[in-house]
């Protein structure tokens, strides 16, 4: 079974060529504390559709997703995505913002 994130992974597979992966968390406390300090999608916006889509596509437009490399889901309570080379890299920057 496919994910419901399935259109916003690859969307970040298409517009990062270097990212091989992607990690999509929930964590209330970092939402709370990364919200519009990171690139964030607009609140309206739902998890899982074609809209969130096009809405991290914005993002790569509009914002400095592209060196971040997280994201949050201001529609999707606790939601956070991260992505990288590797799982590896993915982490590191995931953990980067928790210290």
């Amino acid at each position: 079974m496919a994910s419901s994130e399935s259109l916003t992974h690859a969307v970040i597979y298409e517009h990062d060529q270097s990212a091989n992966a992607v990690i999509h968390i929930h964590n209330i406390e970092l939402w709370k504390k990364l919200l519009n300090k990171v690139p964030t999608t607009n609140k309206s916006v739902e998890y899982g559709t074609p809209d969130m889509a096009k809405e991290i596509l914005r993002l790569f437009r509009e914002t400095n997703l592209i060196e971040k490399k997280i994201l949050i889901m201001a529609g999707h309570e606790e939601g956070i995505v991260t992505f990288g080379k590797t799982f590896d890299e993915a982490e590191k920057i995931l953990e980067d913002e928790v210290n």
